[in-house]
């Protein structure tokens, strides 16, 4: 097994794997195995976003994944963050099919910017501590959370619930989808910078349409109510 199977890298938000592409998977998994292993030390207690690069993996591949680096260090891995946009439709379905853990009460929490390309997804709620910009996308099958400018695109309630909602400091998306709901923004394009200044506001469905109105307390009691 060559000693470059997998190599490990860190960014702002956490770890990004590069895997051989070529391994078969029981040994690619092995190698994960020792390489937290032997760093387990190193990364103590962290909380962590993880990218997977240099192959294509199934939904069951990659948790078996997750599962062998939270076996073998103390990490806890908070999501899994993609990077490949043609992947878009394929973490939208996968979201929806294979996910087969209900959303508990515990929201998750990523720190950073996701730029054009990357998804975010998550089995619980999410709250984004920086910008979504045009081309990334948040997937929550629980409510999403953005305390920043989103100009990119938001989909909770991943898992079918219509009773999810998305909120940000700047509620500017080119897509919001809220269960089996869609609206889509005529304004905001790829390219926008997002100079946009703070308008909190929260999306969610009502009477089966997506409502996008100001945070206040009228909003909240008309979401609740």
């Amino acid at each position: 097994m060559g000693k470059n199977a997998v190599i490990i890298k860190s960014n702002p938000h956490g770890l990004i794997l590069i895997l051989d592409p070529d391994l078969p998977f029981e040994e690619l998994s092995r190698a994960v195995a020792e390489k937290f292993a032997s760093a387990a030390g190193f990364f103590k207690n962290a909380n962590v976003a993880v990218t997977f690069r240099g192959r294509v993996l199934s939904r069951e591949q990659e948790r078996m994944l997750i599962d062998s680096i939270v076996e073998n260090s103390r990490l806890r891995i908070l999501c899994v963050v993609d990077e490949r946009p043609e992947s878009d439709e394929y973490y939208k379905d996968a979201v929806i099919r294979a996910l087969d853990k209900p959303p508990g009460a515990e929201g998750q929490f990523y720190r950073g910017t996701l730029r054009s390309g990357q998804v975010l997804e998550t089995d619980t709620s999410v709250v984004v501590i920086g910008d979504v910009k045009p081309g990334a996308q948040v997937v929550s099958r629980g409510n999403i959370v953005v305390l920043g400018c989103c100009t990119g695109t938001l989909y909770a309630g991943a898992g079918g619930d219509d009773s999810c909602f998305a909120a940000a400091l700047t509620m500017k998306p080119m897509r919001i989808r809220i269960a089996d709901k869609t609206a889509r923004s005529a304004i905001v394009k790829r390219s926008d910078a997002g100079n946009y200044p703070l308008d909190p506001k929260i999306a969610y469905l009502r009477d089966g349409h997506i409502q996008i109105r100001t945070l206040s307390s009228d909003a909240l009691c008309d979401y609740l109510g």
